[in-house]
């Protein structure tokens, strides 16, 4: 029997301490066989120290008379090293007589030992990562009412450990407005539905302190008729998750500079307001575009910009009505939605407000600076009941309003979409106009007022249209720099102009307009250099007119690549002085030689005695300045005598010529009298 046991049994002499019988499992433990054990003590076996401890332990035994037992002994084993065992010592004797030998059996508990360790270690591990994660385990026997939970569950819900005793006081602590729902997940859930699984996802009651969401998963053991009677859950917060959903799904609706409602939300809302304008429910559809807000930006920065757009969205909010919807499609354009509008009076006098809102000053760097608004408007359905239609045609009211000067409001009118129509026809006609050749250029005469001579020639654009016949620049150059089509064009213009003068007498120069856009053109400054090149026109002879557009836009490298111009020899002329913002400051900031005194000024001589004193002064600092003047507009000999008289060096109008082509330019030339000058 003993030879059968699973565990080791071995029998020690008191007296001498030698092993006088084991039986086979006590071979496997000590991976000894019992020829190498039996007649041999602790000392012959084992390390000095271990013998010595087994040595006093039989002793002990022996001596006492009672079992000694040892619940962990490490023994070093020759076949599989170190292991851990539990050996409990019998003394044997007979009656009182002392102990002669030491019975012992043995365990080898190496591994349950393992595997208890392990237990701990990952049951360890599992509370900390429920702790960590936020989780709560449960368990609820539908049947006796039984509910036992983790320690953790009532952290969760913003309770003190031992509150959560019963599955009602779990629902009392389910945020009243979700709890319906919860119990509707349960219900399906003992009823079988998806197999007995369990999820929902709430908030915590207002009484549990902080508001929390809580997700809750179950499982449910089923009985034969597919009911539930054991439901094992887990409970864990995600508050977190929640507040980044809504986070994101803010962020997927709003703008981030201003928080009103973005691009996509506004879509969104204009399509449901379409669709309800279909069945009758009207609604006003207003855009706005800021104007001057582009001066802001150049001016003071892009952050000072940010500051406005932000404001004026504080401004916009300030004036609606809590239907109402407002959104930023980005740059300086918003838009808003006023569901139930359909009086034209009502929404007029709403743009109107908005209108005056944003034309108060906005204080920027402790400046107060005004920039006004432009509104287009459309109320559905009497304009249209698509979305698309209706952002369409309220984006040519805006467009409309805008051309009108700005600072005020227009209602789409249906010859608005004929107008649109004919701008696109239009923009078409000048492309191909363009690759056909179609444009060329007149001169007019600049005459030298001391000399009463013709001192050079300004070029200006024409276009002779297959169909329209002979357009002047002001119905077409507006659409040429909208469309792009300006900076071709005006390296063309370059080219004729300088290949013309190449023809003229030496002493004569070729002024020639320039936009904004064309000298913030990467390749301006080499299509000047090859205009030049190719007519073989000295640089003395091109004088180029820039405009207040340009000065606007003023940077370090647009003053830089003048004043390059400036000294390889070209002459700046500024064109339409004193209209719009001209600034002293730009007779300074940039390479100047000439001014151009707007015509409006000259026309105000007849009129006001101011006029003639504002030339006067123009003239007189620009003298100062080293700076020549011309006078544009002259009609009438008392003009071109008043402007001689103010100081002023040219003169350019119709009095002398009005703008001819090339041919008839040079023409001029040779019958110039200067008589007709006096």
């Amino acid at each position: 029997m003993l030879e059968h046991v699973p565990v080791g049994v071995f029998v020690k002499s008191v007296a001498t301490g030698v092993y006088e019988r084991v039986n086979r499992t006590a071979e496997q433990i000590f991976g000894r066989g019992r020829d190498g054990w039996v007649g041999r003590s602790d000392a012959d076996l084992f390390p000095e120290e271990q013998a010595r401890f087994f040595r006093l332990c039989d002793q002990e035994t022996a001596e006492s008379g009672k079992t000694m037992v040892i619940e962990e002994e490490p023994l070093d084993t020759p076949h599989l090293g170190r292991r851990l065992l539990r050996t409990k010592k019998v003394p044997l004797q007979a009656g009182d007589r002392p102990a002669t030998h030491i019975v012992g059996v043995t365990e080898d508990m190496t591994e349950s030992r393992r595997t208890e360790k392990a237990l701990r270690d990952s049951e360890a591990r599992l509370a900390r990562a429920v702790a960590a994660a936020r989780m709560g385990v449960w368990d609820w026997n539908v049947e006796t009412g039984e509910f036992n939970a983790s320690n953790g569950l009532e952290l969760i819900y913003g309770l003190a450990p031992g509150s959560l005793r019963t599955r009602a006081d779990v629902h009392a602590s389910v945020h009243p407005d979700d709890l319906a729902a919860v119990g509707e997940a349960m219900e399906r859930c003992l009823g079988g539905e998806n197999g007995g699984s369990f999820a929902s996802e709430f908030r915590t009651s207002p009484a549990n302190g902080p508001l929390r969401w809580l997700r809750v998963t179950g499982q449910a053991e089923l009985d034969c008729n597919g009911r539930a009677f054991r439901i094992s859950g887990v409970t864990h917060e995600i508050t977190e998750r929640r507040e980044a959903e809504a986070r994101i799904a803010y962020m997927a609706h709003h703008d981030s500079l201003t928080g009103l409602l973005n691009r996509g939300a506004w879509q969104e809302r204009l399509v449901e307001a379409a669709r309800h304008s279909q069945q009758g429910e009207p609604c006003a559809i207003l855009h706005l575009d800021l104007d001057l807000f582009k001066e802001v930006n150049d001016t003071f920065g892009h952050p000072a910009g940010d500051d406005v757009l932000r404001s004026v969205a504080t401004r916009l909010m300030s004036c609606m009505r809590e239907a109402d919807t407002v959104a930023r499609l980005g740059g300086d354009e918003f838009v808003i939605l006023r569901r139930g509008e359909d009086s034209s009076r009502e929404t007029a006098d709403f743009a109107a407000r908005i209108i005056d809102e944003l034309g108060r000053p906005f204080l920027i760097e402790g400046r107060p600076v005004t920039i006004g608004v432009s509104i287009g408007v459309v109320l559905a359905p009497r304009d249209g009941d698509q979305s698309d239609q209706l952002m369409r045609r309220v984006d040519l009211a805006l467009y409309a309003a805008k051309g009108d000067g700005g600072r005020r409001f227009r209602f789409f009118d249906p010859e608005m979409q004929a107008c649109a129509q004919a701008r696109r026809h239009l923009e078409a006609d000048l492309q191909r106009a363009l690759r056909n050749g179609e444009f060329e250029l007149h001169y007019q005469p600049l005459v030298d007022l001391a000399h009463r001579r013709i001192s050079g020639f300004e070029a200006l654009l024409r276009w002779r249209s297959p169909e329209r016949g002979l357009v002047r620049p002001d119905a077409f150059i507006p659409v040429a720099e909208a469309t792009g089509l300006i900076v071709p064009l005006g390296k063309w213009i370059l080219e004729q102009a300088c290949a013309d003068a190449a023809t003229w007498p030496s002493g004569l120069k070729v002024a020639v307009n320039l936009s904004a856009a064309q000298v913030c053109d990467g390749g301006f400054e080499a299509s000047i250099a090859e205009a030049l090149a190719a007519a073989g026109l000295a640089p003395e002879r091109l004088e180029l007119e820039i405009t207040e557009s340009l000065l606007l836009r003023e940077t370090e490298d647009t003053v830089a690549m003048l004043r390059r111009l400036r000294t390889a020899g070209l002459s700046i002329s500024m064109d339409d002085f004193g209209t719009g913002y001209s600034s002293l400051s730009y007779l300074l900031k940039f390479p100047i030689s000439k001014v151009k005194i707007d015509r409006s000024f000259v026309l105000a001589m007849d009129e006001r005695p101011e006029g003639a004193a504002i030339i006067g002064a123009i003239a007189g600092l620009c003298r100062t300045l080293g700076i020549a003047t011309t006078a544009e507009g002259i009609e009438t000999t008392a003009q071109l005598q008043q402007v001689a008289s103010q100081g002023c060096t040219e003169g350019q109008g119709y009095l002398f010529s009005p703008p001819r082509p090339a041919v008839e330019a040079l023409n001029l030339l040779a019958t110039w009298d200067a008589r007709l000058s006096t």
